[in-house]
C-alpha cells in the first residue's frame, strides 16, 4: 500500500493554465479579502456551478459558451468551501487573495480534479489526499478479520506514510495556515478512525461470528482528542463521516445489549441526543433517523413510535418537523391491505386513464416523481434499473410536482420508458410528497407497503415480497 501511495501523489501532481482567468490573480498582487473561484467542467451536466460556505448556498456561475465559470467573493473567510455541479460535489479551501482554477470531467469527477492558480498546491494535495483515502476504504476491506492489535498495526503504517507525506508537502509549500493544517490533519487521521469505529461490526460480519469481540480499551484512545462539535470541522467530510460512524458505533453497542430487541437507526438518535451539541448537527441526526425509521418496513412498531417521540421532543427544526408531520399524516391515506384509491391520471398522450385498469392483475410499483428536478437523475437511473431487472412488475411513475412540458421534458432527457409515466393536474393528498416515494400493490390491487423509498436499502426485498 505504501508504494501505491507514493506512487499515487507523484502522478497526480499537476497544473493548468487558464490564461484568461489567471489575468484576475496577476492583476490582484497586493493582499485582500477577495478571492476567486473558476474553471471549465469537461461534459457539463447542467449549466451551472453552485457555491456554499457551511452548506449555505452563497454565489452561482453560468458556464460559458465554452463550459468556463467564474465566482468572485468580495470578502473571503479563510476555511474550505463545497462546489456542486449536477448530483456531484467537492470541496476547496479558498484563503484571502487566492485565484483558484479547476478543470474537471465530469465523467471522471473527482479523479479528473486539478487545480491551478493560486491556492492550488493546497487543494491539489486535498483532493489527492480524498482519492487516497477512496483507495484505501477498498484495501482495508480485507482487513477487519484482523485481530484488533495486527488492525492497529495496518492503521498505524497507513498513518506513518500519510505523515511522511504532508511533511514533504509542508517543505515545499511552508507557508500553510493554521486552519489548513487542521483540514489536513483531520483529512489524514480521520478516515482512519472511522475504519476503527467500524472495526468490531465489520469484524464480526468478515468471520462470521455472532459474538462482539473483545478488544483493547487502547484501540479507541484517540477518542479523547475528537471534538464531536468542533465549528471550524462541521461539515466537512472526513469529520462528518467520523461522526456518523461512531454514533453508529454506540448505536450497535447498544442493540448487542438489548440483544438486538432495539432499532439501529433509532438508536442512533438517541446517541446524537446524548453526544451531539451542535443543534444544526443533532437535527440532522434526528432527521436522518426518522426516515430510516418510519420507511423501513422492519423496523417495530414499538421502535417506530421511539423515533416518533424522540424527533418531536428534540427537533428544532421547523421545516423538518413539518416535512415528518407531512409524511406521517400521509401515510395514513393509503393503509396496508386497503385497495389504492381510483385516479385518472394522464398518459404522455393526454389520455386519461383509470389508474386501477393500469394495474389490473399485476404486481405493481408506484413510485412518485421528487418535487426537486435535481434529485430526477438518481430517480431516473434507480426506476430503470428496477424496471429491467424485473419485468414482471409493473413499474409506474407517477406525479402532480410537474407542469406538462416539462415533464415531458424530463421524460426524454432522462430515458425514462414513456409508456409507464402518468401525470396528474390536481393535487393529491398521497400523491403531494417532496420525495421518491414508493407503494407497492398486489395482484389483487391492495396495497402492501404504503412507503417505502427506491434507495431503501431493502427495496428491493420488499419488491420480492409483494404477493
Amino acid at each position: 500500500m505504501a508504494r501505491q501511495l507514493l506512487s499515487f501523489f507523484s502522478s497526480k501532481i499537476l497544473f493548468l493554465s487558464f490564461t484568461t482567468l489567471l489575468i484576475v490573480s496577476c492583476k490582484d498582487k497586493a493582499v485582500t479579502d477577495k478571492a476567486y473561484f473558476g474553471g471549465q467542467i469537461i461534459n457539463p451536466k447542467s449549466d451551472k456551478v453552485y457555491f456554499y460556505y457551511q452548506d449555505q448556498l452563497i454565489d452561482s456561475s453560468k458556464l460559458s459558451i465554452n463550459n468556463k465559470f467564474l465566482i468572485k467573493l468580495n470578502k473571503c473567510t479563510n476555511g474550505f468551501y463545497k462546489f456542486k455541479h449536477g448530483n456531484e460535489f467537492q470541496y476547496v479551501y479558498l484563503e484571502s487573495n487566492d485565484s483558484l482554477l479547476i478543470r474537471l470531467n465530469t465523467w471522471d469527477f473527482d479523479e479528473s480534479l486539478v487545480f491551478s492558480g493560486k491556492g492550488a498546491e493546497r487543494n491539489n494535495f486535498l483532493i489527492n489526499l480524498f482519492l487516497v483515502n477512496q483507495k484505501e476504504d477498498n484495501e482495508f476491506n480485507n482487513y477487519y478479520k484482523l485481530s484488533d492489535s495486527l488492525f492497529q498495526s495496518k492503521i498505524d503504517s497507513v498513518l506513518i506514510l500519510k505523515n511522511l507525506l504532508y511533511s514533504q508537502f509542508k517543505s515545499e509549500v511552508p507557508e500553510s495556515s493554521i486552519l489548513f493544517n487542521k483540514l489536513v490533519n483531520t483529512a489524514i487521521n480521520y478516515p482512519l478512525y472511522k475504519k476503527k469505529e467500524i472495526y468490531p461490526h465489520n469484524h464480526m460480519k468478515s468471520i462470521g461470528s455472532m459474538e462482539h469481540p473483545r478488544i483493547s480499551p487502547r484501540f479507541f484512545k484517540f477518542r479523547k482528542n475528537i471534538d464531536l462539535d468542533d465549528k471550524e470541522l462541521t461539515g466537512f467530510y472526513p469529520h462528518q463521516s467520523y461522526v456518523r460512524a461512531y454514533l453508529h458505533h454506540l448505536a450497535y453497542e447498544k442493540q448487542v445489549l438489548d440483544s438486538f430487541k432495539s432499532d439501529i437507526d433509532v438508536n442512533m438518535m438517541q446517541a446524537a441526543l446524548e453526544n451531539i451539541k451542535t443543534e444544526s448537527v443533532k437535527n440532522n441526526f434526528l432527521y436522518m433517523g426518522i426516515w430510516y425509521a418510519l420507511l423501513n418496513e422492519d423496523t417495530p412498531i414499538v421502535e417506530k413510535e421511539r423515533a416518533v417521540r424522540l424527533f418531536f421532543d428534540h427537533s428544532t427544526d421547523k421545516k423538518s418537523v413539518a416535512e415528518i408531520s407531512n409524511l406521517i399524516e400521509v401515510s395514513k391515506k393509503l393503509a396496508k391491505g386497503f385497495k389504492l384509491p381510483n385516479i385518472s391520471p394522464n398518459n404522455i398522450n393526454g389520455v386519461s386513464i383509470q389508474l386501477n385498469t393500469i394495474i389490473k392483475n399485476k404486481k405493481t410499483v408506484i413510485c412518485t416523481w421528487p418535487s426537486n428536478s435535481s434529485e430526477m437523475e438518481n430517480f431516473a437511473k434507480r426506476f430503470n434499473y428496477l424496471e429491467k431487472k424485473y419485468p414482471e412488475y409493473n413499474f409506474i411513475g407517477l406525479t402532480s410536482a410537474y407542469q406538462e412540458a416539462e415533464w415531458k421534458s424530463l421524460i426524454k432527457l432522462k430515458k425514462l420508458n414513456k409508456v409507464n409515466q402518468y401525470r396528474i393536474d390536481e393535487g393529491i393528498d398521497w400523491l403531494d410528497i417532496n420525495f421518491p416515494r414508493a407503494i407497492l400493490i398486489d395482484k389483487d390491487g391492495r396495497i402492501q407497503n404504503n412507503m417505502t423509498h427506491l434507495s431503501n436499502r431493502s427495496f428491493e426485498k420488499q419488491i420480492r415480497q409483494i404477493k
